[in-house]
C-alpha cells in the first residue's frame, strides 16, 4: 500500500469519526486529534497517521502542533485537502522532544486539518506471533482523541487492548481498521494501546460445528450396524448350542431306551408265536 493510499485511509477515517465526535472547539482552536496505529507498516516497522483538525473559527494560516511518540521518524507532514492525495500540500515540520515524547510543527495555509505520517521501531516478532504498543503522552493542547488500529491481512487470534468498538472497515488491499473510543487527554495525559495477533488464517475455524455433529452421528450410526451383524451371526451358533449339554444327554438316552415302534412289533409276534 502506497503513502497516498494510506493517507486515503485516514481520509475515510476523518470522514466516519467527525460525524461520531462532538468537536472541542474551546481548547486552543483544537476540534479534534486523530491517530491511526499499525503494528507492522509497509517497511516492516509501526506505522503512525496522526491528524490534527483545528476548529472552524481558526483563522489560516496557523501553526499547529501534532504530537509523536519519542523517537518516532517523520515520513512526510503537511495539509489534506480532501481530493487527491497527490494534491494535498507537503509543508516542512520541526521538532520538538517534550516530556517522554515530541511534536512535529509547521504552518497551515488552505485547509485546518494537519498530517504527519511517521514511523516507529518494529513490532516484536515471534514465529507467526505479533505484538505491539503504542504509548502515547499528549505534549499539546488538550482535547479529544480517536484512537484506530490498522492490521495486516490473513491473521487470526487477534486482540486490541482497550477493545474496538463497531464494526470494523477493511480496504482494498485487505486491511482492517478497527475504531477505539473517544477518550480526552489533558495535556500530559497518557494512552496506551497493546495489539497481538497471529499470522496465517486458522484451518479449522472455517469448518461449521454442524459437520462435526454429523460425523458424530455418522460414527454412532456405523457402530451400531457393527453390532447389529454380530447379533445377526451368532443367532444360528445359538441354535445349535443354546440347549444345555445335560438336556441333551437325557434326551439322547431316552431316544436309545425307548424302542423303534418296528423293533417293539416284533417282540410281540414272538410273543405269540410257538414252534412245534
Amino acid at each position: 500500500m502506497s503513502r497516498f493510499r494510506m493517507r486515503a485511509t485516514s481520509i475515510v477515517l476523518i470522514a466516519v469519526v467527525t460525524l461520531l465526535c462532538v468537536p472541542s472547539i474551546a481548547f486552543a482552536g483544537v476540534s479534534e486529534y486523530q491517530v491511526q496505529f499499525a503494528p507492522v507498516g509497509l517497511s516492516g516497522r509501526m506505522d503512525l497517521i496522526v491528524n490534527v483538525i483545528l476548529s472552524p473559527d481558526t483563522k489560516l494560516p496557523a501553526t499547529v502542533r501534532v504530537p509523536l511518540p519519542a523517537g518516532a521518524t517523520v515520513l512526510w507532514s503537511g495539509e489534506i485537502l480532501g481530493g487527491d492525495p497527490a494534491d494535498d500540500p507537503s509543508r516542512e515540520a520541526t521538532l520538538t522532544a517534550i516530556g517522554g515524547a515530541q511534536y512535529a510543527e509547521f504552518t497551515l495555509e488552505k485547509v485546518r486539518v494537519a498530517q504527519v505520517e511517521a514511523e516507529l521501531n518494529p513490532a516484536v516478532v515471534n514465529g507467526t506471533k505479533v505484538e505491539g504498543a503504542l504509548d502515547w503522552v499528549n505534549v499539546t493542547d488538550a482535547g479529544t482523541y480517536t484512537f484506530s488500529v490498522r492490521i495486516e491481512p490473513g491473521i487470526r487470534d487477534l486482540e486490541i487492548s482497550p477493545a474496538a468498538e463497531g464494526s470494523p472497515q477493511t480496504n482494498a488491499d485487505g486491511e482492517t481498521l478497527y475504531t477505539l473510543a473517544p477518550v480526552r487527554l489533558e495535556k500530559d495525559g497518557k494512552f496506551s494501546i497493546d495489539v497481538s495477533y497471529r499470522r496465517g488464517a486458522a484451518t479449522t475455524s472455517s469448518i461449521s460445528p454442524l459437520l462435526y455433529v454429523a460425523l458424530g452421528l455418522l460414527a454412532v450410526t456405523l457402530v451400531a450396524l457393527v453390532i447389529v451383524l454380530l447379533k445377526q451371526r451368532q443367532v444360528p451358533a445359538a441354535a445349535v448350542s443354546g440347549t444345555p449339554r445335560s438336556d441333551r444327554s437325557a434326551g439322547s438316552a431316552s431316544a436309545v431306551a425307548e424302542p423303534a415302534p418296528e423293533e417293539a412289533a416284533d417282540s410281540e409276534d414272538d410273543d405269540a408265536f410257538t414252534w412245534e
